[in-house]
């Protein structure tokens, strides 16, 4: 089975050493999407105060099969909202 490796960019750079066997690409965005969506549940303060993460899905010699990105952007309105009217 192939592994894949997950490195995540929150404003830090967090490397994946071990990375995770899976059955194939299929499999591994589904992790991907899975662990992502863990992370933001775990950390909604931190992504705010960023606004922006990355996730890069590579082989052990760092060949990128894909990223997911999660940004989000105030509108004007949203500017120092901090409850809705």
């Amino acid at each position: 089975m192939p592994r894949y490796f997950f490195h995540v960019d929150d404003g830090a750079i967090h490397t994946d050493e071990e990375g995770m066997e899976l059955s194939g690409l299929d499999a591994a965005r589904e992790h991907a999407v899975c662990y992502f969506a863990e992370l933001l549940r775990d950390a909604p303060r931190a992504f705010w105060g960023r606004g922006e993460w990355l996730m890069r899905v590579t082989d052990a010699a760092g060949l990128v099969f894909f990223t997911l990105d999660f940004v989000a952007t105030n509108a004007a309105a949203g500017w120092g909202a901090s409850r809705h009217a």
